[in-house]
């Protein structure tokens, strides 16, 4: 017999639809006093069950229901089986892939908890108290399941402050370097599991890396902005592209996407240019200087609903600057991460830019984050990156 939390009257209906968030504002009463991260279950006012998960006093999302089935506990069994669950669904969806995100948290009906493999490395992040309670456990079962010893923690998000819990990372057991060797589509690139944004690579861009290859024009001019480490640069050089132009602001992540297009044998093809990007196209639309694709794969311009209407403006600056560096033909192929800036919106803005740049935009492509990223259709939180190609004339 677990606690009971009971809701308000009227909200229960995200939890009816399937989401797994309860936030503090919903609650009527929590009865009994359990701990936090531990198990409780959620009614609705009129005592339907909802749920069961793990209690937060200290967060806004006070529970995170992993299991609306009212005879299934809570417990390291479970965990196993989501575990498994999530590691078949990859082995189907990517039987010969060795660097992919394994759990995707909510995506995998483990709120809180992801997982990425880096070829025979794991890295974990736990941005929820409950499963960081059972990191061990979580651990356990990870190398039992995978066959693989080697785990970084990057519990470093800064997400996890929500949860009232600290920042930190490094190695579970023995250490090991932190710049490991990955294969994407047949071509190598470097990661820090240590350092590097995220788990250290875009893994949800892995399925419009392989779209991309399909698309670039053959000996066509590629133009690469926010280029990271050149993931997307690479990909266009080894297919067929006679020259890609990266630009990001960080010298650091610059040296490594040279190193990348070393290690794929495509430096004489890549050449990435330090500076801001909304500075550096100035320059390149005075040169008169014209591409076949623009890449854009910018950070999130908002955190916050309240700043949409701000990020909108900076991605109609950048993208009516990239439109004009087109050629008649030429394709655009973009993004953003950001979940409040929903496809309408993003499309929307596209539209305005294309209008201004006395422009037209043929859809090619919609695009999202790859499937080994999971997006749960009653949980919009998880599906963040919103991407188009489109033909520009």
């Amino acid at each position: 017999m677990y606690p009971r939390l009971v809701l308000k009257k009227g909200s229960e209906r995200r939890q009816l639809l399937g989401h797994p968030w309860v936030y503090d504002g919903e609650i009527a009463r929590l009865e009994g006093s359990p701990d936090d991260g531990a198990v409780v279950d959620c009614y609705s006012h009129k005592g339907t069950f909802l749920g069961r998960g793990y209690v937060n006093s200290r967060s806004k999302i006070r529970l995170r229901i992993l299991t609306r089935n009212p005879q299934e506990p809570v417990d390291d069994t479970l965990l196993r089986q989501r575990l498994a669950w999530a590691l078949a669904r990859r082995q189907r969806l990517y039987p010969t892939c060795t660097s992919l995100r394994l759990v995707h948290a909510e995506g995998d009906g483990l709120p809180g908890l992801t997982v990425d493999r880096y070829e025979d490395v794991l890295v974990m992040q736990c941005s929820a108290l409950g499963m960081d309670q059972r990191q061990a456990t979580l651990a356990t079962l990870l190398q039992e399941l995978t066959g693989l010893e080697r785990i970084y923690l990057r519990n470093d998000l800064s997400t996890r402050q929500n949860d009232g819990l600290l920042r930190s990372k490094g190695w579970l057991g023995a250490p090991f370097p932190t710049t490991l060797p990955m294969v994407e589509h047949g071509l190598q690139f470097e990661v820090d599991v240590a350092e590097g944004h995220k788990t250290g690579f875009y893994l949800d861009q892995m399925d419009n890396h392989l779209l991309l290859q399909t698309l670039v024009p053959p000996g066509g001019t590629v133009l690469d902005g926010f280029c990271y480490t050149g993931a997307f640069a690479v990909h266009a050089a080894a297919a067929g592209a006679a020259t890609v132009t990266g630009l990001d602001t960080s010298a650091a992540v610059l040296a490594m996407a040279q190193r990348h297009a070393a290690l794929n044998s495509v430096s004489h093809i890549c050449r990435f240019e330090e500076g801001n990007v909304f500075d550096r196209l100035r320059p390149l639309l005075a040169s008169d200087q014209r591409f076949d694709m623009v890449v854009l794969d910018p950070p999130s311009f908002t955190h916050h609903r309240q700043a949409v209407g701000k990020a909108l403006s900076g991605y109609k600056e950048i993208h009516l600057r990239a439109l004009k560096l087109l050629r008649p033909g030429g394709l655009l192929c973009t993004f953003t991460c950001s979940y409040y800036v929903d496809r309408v919106r993003f499309e929307g803005m596209l539209q305005e830019a294309a209008g201004d740049a006395r422009r037209q935009l043929l859809v090619r492509h919609r695009l999202s984050q790859a499937a080994h990223h999971p997006e749960v259709l009653a949980i919009p939180e998880t599906g963040y990156l919103k991407g188009l190609v489109a033909e520009v004339w």
